[in-house]
């Protein structure tokens, strides 16, 4: 009878601690693939995202901060349930990079490719600061830097990827901010990542469309149409913009950019549309720092996102 009781008490506790194992391994799949989250895109959040990377300091390409912020990026977007792929490349002997790229898939299969993109990196001269003294100190990049990938990262967290009913792809971009520079080409790692695919991220080759972010958090910015972008695509944004009351925000009004992340997919024969400013007057200077961003403007660039990609375009 004793032997009987024991027998039951061990089938008991093995039971018991198979309930345990699934419980917890329940619990666990749950915090790397997390389900929906039914919550508005944050524009607080963002701005926290924002003043976490600036707090890193200047991202320069192959630095310690860029490395550091690049790490960030890629345990959030994990703990968040993206597939991430890590990018490296050389520039020079003496410096690397890497792009970091993120990708998520809706339920129904075979769904084309909808692809974010900005870049991480900050400028390695305040080249257009007034104080000509200072113009070799490394630019802090709030806006030009760290915008982009906030509002990135905030997607990341809130979108409905089923509603879009495509798969997702967010590209944060290495190497982008030195243009004109000596010694470093315009847009790096978005050339790099165009001329590797679709070896590369094969999830991600041949997307339907591209749409470029970057400094886009500025108080009271606008946001005005690349003119080099794609009519139909800049259209359907920007008519969400205006369904949304943001229409003061976004006019319906083009203009001439210089070189974005984006051109090396237009040139690829990707459309693409930018939401980047025209006319930040702290750009590539000291003072392009967080007080000169608003949780409202990175809110509102959000949701017009959010809103357009779960339309499913």
């Amino acid at each position: 009878m004793q032997r009987i009781r024991a027998y039951l008490i061990e089938l008991l506790l093995i039971g018991t601690l198979l309930a345990s194992v699934a419980f917890f391994g329940y619990l666990g799949y749950g915090l790397l693939r997390p389900d929906v989250v039914n919550e508005p895109f944050s524009g607080e959040k963002a701005l926290a995202s924002v003043n976490r990377q600036v707090a890193f300091g200047p991202r320069i390409t192959g630095t310690d901060a860029s490395l550091q912020t690049g790490d960030w990026l890629i345990e959030q977007l994990r703990l968040l349930g993206w597939d991430v792929v890590i990018q490296p490349f050389t520039i020079n002997e003496q410096v690397q990079g890497r792009n970091i790229v993120a990708v998520r898939s809706p339920t129904r299969a075979g769904a084309p490719v909808a692809m974010l993109t900005t870049h991480y990196d900050t400028r390695l001269a305040a080249d257009l600061d007034p104080d000509e003294a200072r113009r070799q100190e490394p630019v802090p990049g709030a806006n030009d830097g760290a915008s982009g990938p906030a509002i990135l990262l905030e997607l990341a967290r809130t979108l409905d990827i089923d509603a879009t009913e495509h798969t997702v792809c967010l590209a944060f971009f290495d190497a982008e901010a030195n243009g004109g520079v000596p010694g470093w080409d315009t847009n790096i790692g978005s050339q790099v990542f165009v001329d590797s695919q679709p070896a590369s991220v094969p999830r991600c080759a041949s997307p339907q469309f591209v749409v470029n972010v970057e400094l886009a958090g500025a108080t009271e910015q606008r946001f005005f149409q690349n003119a080099e972008g794609d009519d139909a695509l800049n259209g359907a944004i920007w008519q969400t913009a205006a369904n949304l009351e943001l229409d003061n925000r976004f006019p319906p009004q083009t203009r001439a950019m210089p070189p974005t992340t984006s051109a090396a997919f237009r040139a690829a024969g990707i459309p693409t549309a930018d939401i980047t400013s025209t006319d930040y007057p702290y750009r590539a200077t000291l003072a392009d720092t967080a007080d000169k961003l608003s949780a409202e403007t990175l809110g509102a660039v959000g949701l017009v996102l959010e809103t357009w990609l779960e339309s499913g375009p």
